[in-house]
């Protein structure tokens, strides 16, 4: 009996996981690179991300605010010496888009403002996301 409820819940699981998509957005601005991936199934979408700094000078601290339809999330971070890369982290919830289409519409609304300070001064950019 336990090796047939093992083998019923190994389908059932390999069968939700077979229904995930992966769609990848990447955007660019002057000094930052971001990126910001979906990973969806029919009841639950996750997120993840991250900026890249591809500036010259040394970070002393950023705060990054990310938009999408699904809702906004942000931060704030006092980077390590020579630190360029900061990741938004992981996040998800039980009310992914409808369909594949209707994330991608979403990704391609979505934006991240980037504010950030170094020895020579505040700066600010808005980057838009577009899947690729």
């Amino acid at each position: 009996m336990r090796k047939i409820l093992f083998l019923l819940f190994t389908m059932i699981l390999l069968t939700a996981c077979s229904n995930q998509e992966t769609i990848k957005a990447t955007g660019e601005g002057n000094l930052w690179n971001a990126h910001l991936i979906y990973e969806m199934t029919d009841n639950h979408l996750s997120d993840r991300g991250g900026i890249e700094y591809t500036g010259d000078e040394e970070l002393l601290y950023v705060t990054y605010s990310v938009v999408t339809d699904e809702g906004g999330r942000g931060g704030e971070v006092e980077p390590l010496e020579e630190q360029t890369a900061i990741s938004f982290g992981t996040s998800g919830g039980n009310n992914p888009p409808a369909t594949k289409e209707e994330a991608i519409i979403s990704l391609n609304h979505a934006t991240v403002e980037i504010k950030w300070r170094t020895n020579t001064g505040e700066y600010e950019e808005l980057i838009n996301f577009k899947v690729n």
